[in-house]
């Protein structure tokens, strides 16, 4: 339990959203959704370092971006840095800036050596040359992806045979479910965060992405 709960018997605080899949009519109330997930998540780590921050993201930094990439942003991904760009919640998300510490970049230029993990399979370095990651799942290397033309969200994992697998259609999938990682540590409740999980994208996936 932390500060924030040890000082507060009304927990979850107000305005938390349910640990559940919520109906998501449309931008604004996925938007809705996010900021309410991320406010109860800095009411959790209230004074930490790792409390996450609002710092929306310039239109001019987003098109520098997306020049150094040669391609778009996902809509989704591209809404999130200019309306949030938070990076820090249950899992950390890569910044636009260059000089972050784990900035949005090729995956070929995020994970170098897996040039050699691919060696015998050039059509899985061909699909890693397609990719960008955006996410790095808890700094260990592992990295979730977008594909530049299809938007198709892939997770790279570099300790598993399976070095790219197919998780979500959209970037926009991908962040609803890190609030489902997000709300099931404010409500301390990892079984059921990730029973929901399952529910929408399998047990399979969910022991892959977690385990």
């Amino acid at each position: 339990m932390h500060d924030s709960q040890l000082q507060n018997d009304d927990w979850p605080p107000a305005g938390c959203p349910p640990l559940d899949w919520p109906e998501l009519p449309d931008a604004a109330a996925r938007l809705a959704w996010y900021r309410a997930v991320i406010a109860a998540y800095g009411e959790l780590w209230a004074g930490h370092a790792t409390a996450p921050r609002v710092q929306p993201v310039t239109e001019t930094a987003l098109a520098e971006l997306e020049a150094r990439l040669d391609c778009r942003l996902p809509a989704d991904l591209r809404q999130w840095h200019s309306e949030l760009g938070v990076l820090a919640l249950a899992e950390v998300l890569c910044s636009v800036a260059p000089d972050g510490t784990t900035p949005i970049e090729p995956l070929l230029d995020a994970f170098p050596a897996i040039a050699d993990l691919c060696d015998d399979a050039p059509e899985l370095l061909a699909l890693a040359g397609e990719l960008v990651a955006f996410g790095d799942y808890l700094g260990n290397g592992n990295l979730f992806c977008f594909h530049r033309t299809s938007g198709e969200v892939y997770y790279f994992d570099h300790d598993d045979g399976a070095l790219l697998t197919p998780m979500f259609p959209a970037v926009a999938d991908y962040l609803d479910a890190l609030m489902i990682r997000t709300l099931a540590e404010i409500h301390e409740d990892d079984v059921r965060g990730e029973a929901l999980l399952a529910e929408r994208i399998g047990p399979a996936l969910v022991r892959k992405w977690l385990y």
